[in-house]
């Protein structure tokens, strides 16, 4: 029985190819994959398993709900927890690995793990000119010395972001990998070293290898987006559909809300099981396009919350058990993430995770 009309089809053989992109380019480096926000919308668990056997040593996740989903899932691998700073017993308990950013919150961790004579491993945050989060690099020492000495935390990671490393001009994000490398070097003649040291993010895996590191953290290029020509990305996610109702209307006839649409002609409309609930966004109301028989076709109308109208009037043989891609390559066309944000004025990474919790992954 037939339950889903909309999925998402995840290539596993293209997230391979994308890692092993990132492999090449980062030969010296332990890769951290970034699998927050469900994996760019990916799926985190069925994605990390596949990195893993890839490979792949260490994850990234924003939150502690997203680090404890792989945990109860069977992942034993070692997760850093990007934004936290609150849950300390779940770090504790699922044995996550904290980002530190204050000394609040490394008191709290000292605390918590000296109560039950564990050590935990923390990597320790420095704004370098990122202006989200970070110690303030004026005061960075003093406060990585202060966390140092703290009992039951150990040093093993020192990390920053780069703000802009996807920008031909790179005048910022090196100074911003130089003050990085300055700190780490004071604390190392200090005798306070890491053993890893990490800022490079996709872009400056594909155009930075000086920020290579002892680490890089690969997100959004392991999907198969934010490289060029020469990198050979391959999107790893396509959304596909099929028609749920098919008519024929002749000219006149308005489509969905508020009739911004109306045929100029004798016209066969199609209405497909996804709309914004979906995270088909609304501003691809009559801007649209989907893939059908290996033809381009307009979205017409709004973009409704679970439904949204195509007009197939010029697709041959059009029926309801044609295959309708809404992200992804059918014949010689294809639509990717790239072309919604461009469409939209966004980014891939907004396309990518607005996939709805609704829309099945299937791994291929």
């Amino acid at each position: 029985m037939e339950l889903q009309k909309a999925f998402a089809e995840i290539n596993l053989k293209a997230l391979s190819h994308n890692l092993n992109v990132v492999s090449k380019r980062t030969r010296n480096s332990r890769i951290l994959a970034v699998i927050k926000a469900n994996a760019y919308g990916h799926g985190a668990v069925k994605v990390a398993e596949h990195l893993i056997r890839k490979g792949v040593s260490n994850l990234g996740v924003a939150y502690t709900n997203e680090a404890i989903t792989l945990r109860e899932a069977g992942i034993t691998t070692p997760i850093l927890v990007f934004f936290d700073r609150d849950n300390i017993d779940a770090c504790l308990e699922y044995n996550l690995t904290p980002t530190v950013f204050d000394l609040e919150t490394a008191r709290k961790l000292s605390a918590g793990a000296y109560r039950i004579n564990k050590q935990i491993p923390v990597h320790i945050k420095v704004d370098t000119g990122m202006g989200r989060i970070g110690f303030d690099i004026r005061k960075a020492f003093e406060a990585v010395t202060a966390i140092s000495s703290m009992k039951n935390i150990k040093l093993e990671g020192l990390m920053s972001h780069f703000s802009e490393a996807d920008l031909k001009d790179k005048e910022f994000v090196n100074l911003q990998l130089t003050i990085f490398r300055s700190l780490a070097e004071k604390l190392k003649h200090h005798k306070i070293s890491f053993k890893y040291l990490h800022m490079a993010n996709s872009a400056a895996v594909l155009t930075m290898p000086d920020a290579h590191l002892n680490m890089v953290r690969p997100g959004i290029m392991l999907y198969g987006y934010g490289g060029c020509n020469i990198d050979k990305l391959k999107p790893v996610m396509s959304l596909k559909s099929s028609i749920v109702f098919l008519k024929k209307v002749p000219a006149g006839t308005p489509i969905s809300y508020n009739r911004t649409f109306v045929t100029k002609r004798k016209s066969t409309i199609a209405t497909i099981p996804v709309g914004y609930a979906d995270g088909y966004n609304r501003k691809l109301s009559n801007h649209g396009e989907v893939l059908i028989n290996g033809i381009r076709v307009p979205v017409t109308g709004r973009v409704c919350m679970d439904t949204t109208m195509i007009d197939v009037t010029d697709v041959p043989g059009v029926n309801y058990k044609s295959e309708v891609v809404i992200m992804g390559r059918q014949g010689r066309e294809q639509i990717t993430a790239d072309d919604i944000a461009e469409k939209t004025g966004t980014i891939p990474y907004e396309v990518l995770t607005s996939v709805g919790q609704r829309i099945k992954r299937i791994y291929r």
